[in-house]
């Protein structure tokens, strides 16, 4: 059964705002890894629902950053009831080739596993599956394609704008490369000029595939955290 909580936020939600906390400013002008704080909104009516903190040790981050080893736990704005909780191991670092030692994040919702997200065998385009509890392929997720889906195509949303895209596949999706019709979409978007240059704090727009239940949704609200931590944290731009 689906979490009641979460399914009255995200049933009728068709795109999720994820944004990141900046630090406070002396953890901003010595670079510490402080623990990521994020408020989530629904259908971009900064309508706040939810607020995402992680959970892992001072040592890990310091050292590790940003491959260590850390729980996210997601609580319902007003109440604290906690929604979700996003669990990602140590694991080598994300890199623009991957063979082995795969990247993997477990989600569950109402304290029941709903699925996780792992990541696949690739050159040059990261390339993610997301998978339900049972292990049935829910969705397919990568970078925009250009060269018969070799390399990454850079100009799929203008030049110059800040926004980093990760398209969503249904699973069963065949072509998904070169332009082919995605459902979805995870959309790492500008800030202001101050935050992009010195602070680690960023933003993502989820657009939800028509008919996604709220597990399916939930799965990619965790994705999205996963990218962030893999991709856009210090260390690893």
């Amino acid at each position: 059964m689906e979490n009641e909580v979460m399914a009255r936020h995200l049933d009728e939600s068709e795109k999720v705002l994820v944004v990141q906390k900046r630090r406070r400013c002396l953890q901003e002008c010595l670079g510490c890894e402080a623990q990521s704080v994020f408020d989530l909104y629904k259908n971009e009516e900064k309508e706040k629902f939810a607020m995402a903190k992680e959970k892992s040790s001072f040592c890990c981050r310091f050292w590790c950053a940003p491959n260590h080893e850390f729980t996210i736990g997601l609580k319902e704005e007003g109440s604290d009831a906690e929604l979700m909780e996003f669990h990602s191991p140590f694991i080598c670092c994300a890199s623009c080739f991957s063979c082995c030692c795969f990247q993997t994040m477990t989600m569950k919702m109402g304290g029941k596993d709903i699925g996780k997200m792992e990541d696949q065998a690739y050159c040059c385009v990261p390339r993610f599956h997301v998978v339900d509890e049972n292990g049935e392929g829910v969705y397919k997720i990568h970078q925009p394609t250009c060269c018969g889906g070799m390399c990454v195509n850079c100009c799929y949303d203008g030049i110059c704008n800040c926004k980093t895209a990760f398209l969503v596949f249904p699973h069963d999706q065949e072509d998904t490369d070169d332009g082919a019709k995605h459902a979805g979409e995870i959309m790492k978007m500008p800030r202001s000029l101050a935050t992009e240059l010195f602070t680690d704090a960023n933003m993502f727009k989820i657009t939800m595939p028509e008919g996604a239940t709220s597990e399916q949704k939930g799965l990619l609200i965790g994705t999205s955290l996963f990218l962030n931590a893999a991709f856009f944290e210090t260390g690893s731009e």
